[in-house]
């Protein structure tokens, strides 16, 4: 016997479980398939877990009652390990369990077990327990997420080799550890790693952190780095891992040898494709295993969508935003028909960075002629009761005062961009944002600082222009 949908998401992650819920309001039957838990990597491994695990080492290291410039160890790794363990699980149930209760509360139908295509809109998914069950749809949607890479020659079987999604099983903080990889994820782990009090080693095969940031605000967070201590290595990658005594014997592509005690490799992520049958059924992908998909998300199959990190690395919210995109173009839904054109990023580091539309190198590179204005967060009313500083930084066109980009550092950073954002959304100027009138004290009164400092140099230049 065949059950048949409507739409059957493959993936209850972010773009699955966004794309099932809004088909399923307009009334199309629905399910998802899920191999592992309610709400993918973000409940599992990814974004919750590690950003519960931030918040607890803000709390534990006593950063949350000292400078964001400078760490203050206030109970001792070994006492808090636990603790953060627990807590970190604690709010991975949760999350699973509101994901499931969310899909339930939409009448879409959760059906745990493996998928893999058959052709023709047909789907079987075996079980936990080896049971075996043929699905159709009309429309599927592929979000089966991604996992970290793991280069064939390092031995992760070793203790103390980890990736992204074995590191919080480790079972203890690390006293010495090297994190290759100084992209969000390498960042967020190195800070939370200094946090509770391990000597921290950074590689990465580049010449910056977080290259897709703005290169001003990656610079702060390496300055950071250096006051704490966090050795850097650009150019450098690692060639080999042998256990030696109670450590690791680490090789660095530059002949470098390190002794760590830790290893978490954090330098890219693999799209989960490979069990799902695409090659038969049709699907294209590209050299690295990513699906490819045209501006509608349609893949090369008929019938079949993709979305998420199956198309390559990206964040929850945009995912979320594919998946909807996707279903609403599958069945002529009119209620959304493009993904946000200027996404946010965020990297939830001590202290987090965030930024929306244009860098200042895009901005260069594309030959646009800009000014930026700036604000030292520490300076703002907020920053001053909190002791903490940062930096908000706004880029507009000269030519219309049209905002473009927004980008900071700071303690919540990912919070304070949304404003930015918005206005960038709405094609404000700074202008806009001159005129607005914010809460004090906050960090986004430092929007205001910004926005003047901005106008102050346009002044300067002799380039008054029209205030509207």
């Amino acid at each position: 016997m065949t059950d048949t949908y409507d739409l059957i998401a493959i993936g209850s992650g972010p773009a699955g479980e966004s794309a099932t819920e809004l088909a399923a309001f307009f009334g199309h039957r629905c399910a998802v398939v899920e191999r592992a838990r309610p709400g993918g990597t973000v409940t599992t491994t990814g974004g919750a877990p590690t950003k519960t695990l931030r918040e607890a080492a803000l709390y534990f290291s006593g950063l949350v009652d000292g400078d964001v410039y400078g760490i203050k160890i206030s109970t001792p790794p070994e006492v808090a390990t636990e603790v953060i363990r627990k807590r970190t699980w604690h709010v991975c149930d949760l999350l699973q369990k509101v994901t499931g209760e969310n899909i339930a509360k939409n009448n879409v139908d959760y059906i745990q077990g493996a998928a893999r295509l058959e052709g023709d809109g047909k789907v079987m998914v075996t079980g936990d327990d080896g049971s075996r069950r043929r699905l159709r749809a009309n429309v599927l949607l592929l979000a089966t997420g991604s996992r970290p890479r793991r280069p064939p020659n390092i031995p992760f079987d070793l203790a103390g080799v980890c990736d992204t999604d074995t590191i919080l099983q480790r079972g203890r903080v690390p006293k010495d550890i090297l994190i290759v990889g100084g992209g969000p994820v390498g960042v967020e782990f190195a800070t939370i790693a200094h946090a509770l009090g391990a000597k921290v080693t950074l590689a990465d095969r580049g010449n910056r952190l977080m290259s897709m940031m703005d290169g001003e605000i990656t610079e702060c967070m390496e300055e950071l780095f250096r006051t704490w201590g966090i050795r850097v290595l650009f150019g450098s990658t690692c060639n080999s891992v042998v256990a030696k005594d109670d450590a690791l014997e680490i090789t660095m592509s530059t002949g470098e040898r390190l002794s760590p005690d830790t290893v978490l490799f954090a330098a890219g992520r693999v799209p989960n494709t490979g069990d799902l049958g695409l090659d038969a059924a049709g699907v294209a992908m590209d050299a690295r295993g990513r699906i490819v998909v045209d501006q509608q998300f349609r893949t090369s199959a008929e019938g079949v969508y993709a979305a998420g990190d199956v198309l390559g690395p990206t964040l929850a919210s945009i995912a979320m935003e594919q998946g909807r995109v996707a279903i609403c173009h599958a069945f002529g839904i009119p209620f959304e028909g493009i993904v946000d054109p200027a996404p946010v990023s965020a990297v939830y580091g001590m202290p987090e960075v965030s930024g929306a539309g244009r860098t200042e190198e895009e901005c260069r590179e594309m030959g646009v002629d800009y000014e930026v204005g700036r604000a030292d967060l520490a300076r703002t009313p907020r920053g001053a009761i909190a002791g903490r500083g940062g930096r908000l930084k706004l880029i507009f066109q000269k030519e219309d005062r049209r905002l473009i980009g927004v980008h900071c550092i700071g303690d919540i950073a990912s919070e304070i961009v949304g404003i930015g954002q918005m206005t960038i959304r709405c094609g404000g100027t700074i202008h806009t944002i001159a005129n607005m009138s914010f809460n004090t004290p906050t960090y986004s009164y430092a929007y205001k600082y910004a926005a003047f400092d901005g106008l102050r140099k346009l002044a300067a230049q002799g380039q008054t222009g029209e205030y509207k």
